[in-house]
């Protein structure tokens, strides 16, 4: 495989990303989103996603002025415990939602990740004795020494 797939591909598979104020009114369907529960809502949702639920992180299915419809992919209690689920239906009223934000990439962040990302992997091909970026040719058209 080039090195340019590989890096390529690490790059792709690295995005960072950040939870941001919603973009539309209501949450489109198939947004990730993470929305913040009000107490009274964590004690009326606890037989259906756990005590001290602070966080639902989930795909929206659906979303209306009555409530939200998520696949959860992940709930955070108000001790900062993380449990992953396993895409669950839970329908989340809206009355049981203090605040909700949609997770959007982080173009900063991702740059910054991806340089350090090629660095560490041109940084290892070179340890493995692969040429430099100046290197091997003597600037000539056809190749080393032609």
């Amino acid at each position: 495989m080039s090195t340019r797939v590989v890096l390529g591909m690490a790059l792709t598979l690295m995005g960072c990303y950040t939870y941001r104020p919603l973009s539309t009114p209501e949450p489109q369907q198939g947004t990730r989103v993470s929305a913040q529960l009000t107490g009274q809502g964590s004690m009326d949702l606890a037989s259906q996603i756990g005590p001290d639920v602070l966080h639902v992180e989930g795909d929206v299915v659906a979303a209306d002025s009555s409530g939200l419809e998520l696949v959860v992919r992940e709930v955070e209690s108000f001790r900062g415990i993380r449990s992953d689920w396993q895409g669950e239906q839970v329908r989340i009223p809206r009355e049981a939602v203090a605040g909700m934000q949609e997770r959007r990439l982080s173009v900063g962040g991702t740059g910054v990740m991806g340089g350090v990302m090629a660095a560490g992997l041109y940084a290892i091909y070179r340890v493995l004795g692969g040429p430099g970026l100046l290197e091997g040719t003597d600037g000539r058209a056809g190749g080393p020494g032609r």
